[in-house]
């Protein structure tokens, strides 16, 4: 015999009490973990962002050392407008500090164009501290002082950010950092 069966004039399922119960517990754990996932989702962004560019830092240098002479990578505020070889691609190149977020170039010393990368979305801002990054033949950085790029997400002052920071010798470390 089967324990299953319902006594009679006894209905089963949810009573309209129990359904509202529902509903407002699940509306009270989304409105809480909505921001949650938002924050999430940004981080991993502005994580992958900075490995993009970790990329390209790494790339320019082992292009320099490969060719033996100087290759840049610059801010360009139309990365997707940068000449094709064999025209000067150095001209694409700005000093703006401040708009490294709209995209960059990595040119060789001759101005042939070496990589493209597109602007940063989801209002992602990425400074740095000098104009342009120049590796010499031998992997070092034109400069005698750290250079940083800070990449900082749309949430704002006080969020957390990451900093990329070029030695002289070339080498590339990140670092976290608070948005200001």
């Amino acid at each position: 015999m089967s324990c299953n069966k319902s006594l009679p004039g006894r209905q089963t399922g949810f009573t309209l009490i129990e359904l509202i119960i529902t509903i407002a517990v699940f509306v009270v754990v989304a409105s809480t973990a909505g921001p949650a996932i938002q924050n999430v989702m940004r981080d991993n962004r502005t994580v992958a962002q900075v490995n993009g560019l970790l990329g390209d830092l790494n790339f320019t240098r082992s292009e320099a050392i490969k060719r033996g002479t100087a290759v840049t990578i610059c801010q360009s505020d139309d990365p997707d407008a940068a000449p094709p070889p064999p025209e000067d691609a150095s001209a694409s190149c700005s000093n703006d500090k401040n708009g490294w977020h709209k995209g960059w170039i990595v040119v060789d010393g001759a101005g042939k164009l070496l990589r493209i990368h597109g602007a940063l979305r989801g209002g992602t801002t990425l400074t740095y501290s000098r104009g342009s990054l120049s590796y010499k033949g031998d992997g070092t950085t034109t400069g005698l002082a750290n250079g940083t790029f800070t990449l900082c997400s749309s949430a704002g002052a006080g969020s957390r950010g990451r900093s990329l920071v070029v030695g002289p010798t070339g080498r590339v470390r990140k670092q976290d950092v608070t948005c200001g």
